[in-house]
């Protein structure tokens, strides 16, 4: 049984590097990307599979509900024998009477052998109760044996594989870590001889505009017959990320957190209304905390033209329609805004409400705004953030 378990965890390993092989064969000179994701997506699948195998607590479970099962088998065998015993007990008794009665009174041929006949059966079932009771024995003594040699295993399993999942957390902290050259890759810088040529920011496509990074747009012209791009979404999409690269879209709060961990932390906003009007808006301190703090906003050091929307939201954590982190404490503002923010009660900028084909609002506040421009009802007709590292002065 032993052996069966580590030839289990063999198969897994072996599976798991001989598809790496695979992968990385097919893979392109240029594909070190799709090697690092290979390897990556490996290490994830070899953690899953293990991470669902029965652990030393399950196996002890069973081991508890299998052992009370033969405890009750136990307290049922003794109670047939212990029938059994008074069975016969009551018998003998019934024989001294009837053979009482039979010194008395004058033999009945019919009757003696009718009495014979059930003392048999009752003998035959007594017999038969105890080979039972034997067989029965001798299954819970097999089952004993077979229980220590599960307890065995499957601490020995359980043994392996925690060695198995830290090996697998050693090898990923030494990807990130010492190899981080290979496995981070850098932004490819966006510079200013590269507008809106696209970049590679840890195997997530980028667009620039010369040295920024394009992490949200709205208002691209969208082709006839094609709808365009929702940001009426899920907390997960706006986490992930969603939208074409050539249109509408957002990059997604994980990418723009690791950016901002980066280095890169000025945001400028680039806004336009249905007159053509140009106005902009950057700060130079900006930074999106992680998954684990909903991805707070810290914002500072405003400067520009469409006035500072920014900061009423500074400190807040995002909120959607299905995730509500806002400020308003019985109200979801994504909800009532339809879009993903990080509201405060509710907004003074909200660049992924609805997107309206002009700028009336049927409703105030639910629209591409910026408030300390055109107010809440206005919507406008393009909208840009985009983040670079702060310039380095020589």
């Amino acid at each position: 049984m032993m052996e069966s378990a580590s030839y289990f965890i063999l198969l897994i390993f072996l599976g798991g590097w001989l598809k790496s092989c695979n992968l990385v064969e097919g893979a392109v000179p240029s594909g070190e990307e799709l090697f690092r994701s290979n390897v990556n997506n490996i290490l994830e699948r070899l953690t899953v599979q293990l991470s669902n195998m029965p652990t030393k607590d399950d196996l002890a479970a069973m081991e508890a509900r299998f052992t009370q099962h033969l405890e009750s088998l136990k307290i049922q065998i003794k109670n047939l024998v212990r029938s059994g015993k008074e069975e016969g007990s009551n018998h003998k008794d019934e024989t001294k009477n009837h053979r009482g009665r039979r010194s008395m009174d004058v033999p009945d041929e019919a009757d003696y052998r009718s009495h014979i006949l059930a003392c048999e059966v009752r003998k035959s079932s007594f017999n038969e109760s105890c080979k039972f009771m034997e067989q029965l024995l001798t299954l819970q003594r097999d089952q004993i044996t077979t229980l220590e040699e599960i307890r065995n295993t499957s601490s020995n399993l359980s043994e392996g594989v925690v060695t198995i999942l830290t090996e697998v957390e050693s090898l990923k902290y030494h990807i990130n870590n010492t190899l981080s050259d290979f496995y981070k890759e850098p932004v490819k810088s966006c510079g200013n001889d590269s507008s809106l040529t696209n970049s590679i920011f840890r195997n997530q496509q980028l667009t620039c505009d010369k040295e920024w990074i394009i992490i949200q747009r709205r208002g691209t012209p969208t082709p006839p017959g094609m709808d365009r791009t929702n940001f009426e979404r899920s907390w997960i999409d706006y986490e992930n990320g969603f939208g074409s690269l050539e249109g509408d879209f957002w990059l997604g709060l994980k990418t723009i957190h690791d950016l901002t961990e980066e280095g890169y932390t000025q945001l400028l906003v680039d806004l336009k209304d249905w007159a053509g009007e140009k106005k902009y808006a950057m700060y130079n301190v900006f930074q999106v905390a992680g998954t684990q703090d909903k991805y707070r906003l810290k914002v500072a050091g405003y400067t520009g033209t469409a006035g500072d929307a920014v900061d009423y939201h500074n400190g807040y954590q995002f909120s959607t329609t299905d995730n509500d982190n806002d400020g308003y404490g019985h109200i979801n503002c994504a909800q009532q805004h339809r879009g993903g923010w990080w509201y405060k009660t509710c907004a003074f900028a909200d660049l992924n409400s609805i997107y309206h084909n002009s700028s009336t609002l049927e409703k105030g506040w639910i629209g591409v705004m910026w408030f300390p421009w055109k107010g809440e009802d206005y919507s406008l007709k393009t909208a840009e953030m985009k983040i670079r590292k702060t310039p380095q002065l020589i």
